[in-house]
């Protein structure tokens, strides 16, 4: 993950927490993959060499997924500093690295598995499990 700052407001601090949690990150993304290729294998009742890989699977390029992750980080905080109002005061953010990377990885979770993933039809088998079956 490149840190920086985005947007007036930006929070280095915040930027520095999602770049540690970077690898828990990115296996959300990798684990949501693989769940949605164990299903299309027992919806039509395959198996391929793809599979085979993906069973044996022990590392990736990250670099593939850098840009989304840091988009996705860049909205987390927009949405954390500025919605929360966490710089309007002269307090300092109470939530603990912890409790700030519980919230990152759930946000993560949301927005890139369930909202731009599942919208995805990347394969004629995502298709047929995901969409076409619905009227």
């Amino acid at each position: 993950m490149i840190v920086g700052t985005e947007f007036q407001g930006d929070s280095i601090r915040i930027g520095m927490i999602q770049h540690d949690s970077y690898g828990e990150a990115l296996r959300i993304i990798i684990d949501f993959a693989i769940d949605k290729h164990r299903h299309a294998e027992r919806v039509v009742d395959v198996r391929t060499e793809l599979s085979d890989l993906r069973d044996e699977l022990n590392s990736f390029d990250h670099r593939t997924l850098q840009w989304l992750h840091d988009r996705m980080a860049v909205a987390f905080r927009m949405d954390y500093c500025l919605n929360a109002d966490l710089f309007t005061y002269s307090t300092p953010d109470p939530h603990t690295p912890a409790q700030t990377v519980s919230f990152w990885l759930e946000f993560f979770k949301k927005r890139a598995c369930k909202g731009v993933f599942s919208s995805l039809r990347a394969t004629p088998i995502d298709t047929y499990c995901c969409g076409l079956s619905k009227p």
